[in-house]
C-alpha cells in the first residue's frame, strides 16, 4: 500500500511513528516541498500490515 503523508516536518515525523506502530513500513520517498503551501513538505511511503498473531 502506498501513503502520502503532508504537513510541516514535526506533523511527518509523528505521522510515520505513529504509522509505523501499524505497518510495516517498506520505503519511504525523499520529502517533496508543497507548491502551495511554505514550510509543507509530503512524502510517499510504501508498507504492508503488520501480521497479528
Amino acid at each position: 500500500m502506498r501513503i502520502r503523508i503532508d504537513g510541516t516536518r514535526a506533523e511527518i515525523v509523528d505521522a510515520l511513528f505513529r504509522l509505523r506502530l501499524h505497518f510495516t513500513v517498506i520505503g519511504v520517498s525523499r520529502a517533496y516541498p508543497d507548491r502551495t503551501r511554505p514550510h509543507h513538505w509530503r512524502i510517499y511511503l510504501t508498507t504492508a500490515r503488520n501480521r497479528q498473531k
